[in-house]
Order: C-alpha cells, then sequence, then structure tokens
C-alpha cells in the first residue's frame, strides 16, 4: 500500500513539476516593458519627427546603481528605424539634446534592425 502511495506522490511531483516549467516557459514569451514614462514620452515625440520611424529611447542617470533620480538624465541612447539616413540621425540628436539638456556627446543614435 505504501508503495503505491509512494507512486502517486512522484506522479503529483511530476505534474506539479510540468505546470511551473511551463508557467516558466510562457512567462518568457510576455513582453516585459522596462522603459519608463519619460522614456516612452520621448520616444512618441522623436517617432513623430518625419523620418524617424518607430523609435526606443534608454536615458541615463547619475547613481543609475542606486535608481537616485534627483537630478536629470546625464545621457541617452536612442534606436530609430530611419536612423541611417544621417539628416534623421542628426534631427533626432538635436531634438533630444533640446528635451533633455544634454550635451552632443551625451546623445547616441542608431539605427534599428529590420524586423524579419
Amino acid at each position: 500500500m505504501k508503495g503505491l502511495r509512494d507512486g502517486k506522490m512522484i506522479l503529483w511531483l511530476s505534474a506539479a513539476l510540468a505546470v511551473f516549467a511551463l508557467a516558466l516557459m510562457v512567462g518568457e514569451n510576455v513582453p516585459k516593458s522596462t522603459a519608463s514614462q519619460e522614456e516612452r514620452r520621448i520616444a512618441e515625440v522623436l517617432s513623430a519627427m518625419a523620418g524617424a520611424g518607430k523609435v526606443e529611447v534608454a536615458l541615463f542617470y547619475a547613481g543609475e546603481a542606486e535608481r537616485s533620480y534627483t537630478g536629470g538624465p546625464t545621457g541617452a541612447v536612442i534606436v530609430a528605424e530611419g536612423a541611417a539616413d544621417m539628416g534623421v540621425r542628426l534631427s533626432l540628436i538635436r531634438a533630444a539634446r533640446t528635451l533633455l539638456g544634454l550635451a552632443e556627446n551625451a546623445v547616441d543614435v542608431f539605427a534599428m534592425e529590420a524586423e524579419p
């Protein structure tokens, strides 16, 4: 009788483990938005510029490790569909500098990889 209960216990543990593994796999496919409200708003403004296309923005702050955002951002990385065009790239840099009050060398702009 005890052997039968041990067999059921193994079956239940296997089922629980399978459900846990499935939950982990499903969780990996859920996009996680870590962009701040400020990053999303700036991306929205920049994407409205002629030729920019889809835009993503990442802002960096002094004391990033502590998440102490007492001051403004100290740097920005912009990834845009239209950034391969030098005119669009320069416009994105200029707009980001104006919006964020950053020096020119604190803003980097890259072309977005084409989606398959």
